[in-house]
């Protein structure tokens, strides 16, 4: 069981004044709990999502007891802070959507004999189903890419019981790219701009509006 400490938090205290006292703000959601502004512990929920992800249950504490996901997580691109957190509550037999990790294994030939580049496209697919049943991640072997244009798709990807996809079916998770094309890819004429940015690290959370 992983736990969070979610303490419900005064709007009048501004985002830049949380962040001084070592807190992360954010919000707590589902589709019959309103938005609510949260914080949370930087340092403890640096911890727990080395080991909860986005695709394990978090049972939050403190002021709140939901079992909830890291739905939304902003991170500064420049300095690597938290800036912003979205978690969404899930009720323990909904089914809820959420993205799950895929993790690549075996070597594919293509790359062996260095025909080509492994282009992992998509780190995350979609899929919807119920708390008890979110998968650890998806193992997916690239062993039979064998060719520049070989690919799996989010389809190819096989789901356990009660497990659907989400995400679009055609939606290309890993592929052989040809060395030339990658090196195109990574050239680009456009301006490095050389102000911050943030960085969603999910889709923006319908709650934000919170804020």
């Amino acid at each position: 069981m992983i736990n969070l400490k979610v303490v419900k938090r005064d709007l009048a205290d501004s985002n830049e004044y949380l962040r001084s006292q070592g807190l992360i703000p954010a919000v707590l959601y589902s589709a019959e709990l309103p938005s609510t502004p949260v914080s949370v512990n930087d340092i403890e929920f640096r911890k727990v999502y080395r080991e909860a992800g986005t695709s394990h249950i978090i049972n939050t504490t403190g002021d709140f007891d939901e079992m909830c996901v890291v739905q939304d997580m902003q991170v500064h691109v420049v300095s690597g802070a938290l800036m912003h957190l979205d978690f969404k509550a899930v009720s323990k037999g909904q089914t809820t959507e959420i993205a799950v990790a895929v993790e690549l294994t075996g070597e594919s030939p293509a790359a062996k004999n260095n025909m080509g580049l492994v282009n992992f496209a998509n780190e995350e697919v979609v899929v919807e189903t119920i708390p008890s049943k979110i998968p650890n991640h998806f193992e997916v072997d690239i062993s039979g890419l064998v060719a520049i244009g070989d690919s799996i798709k989010a389809g190819d990807i096989k789901l356990p019981e009660g497990v659907v996809l989400v995400d679009d079916a055609d939606m290309t998770v890993v592929s052989i790219v040809s060395i030339k094309e990658n090196v195109e890819e990574e050239v680009s004429d456009e301006p490095v701009s050389m102000e911050p940015e943030m960085v969603d690290q999910k889709g923006k959370g319908e709650a934000e509006a919170a804020e």
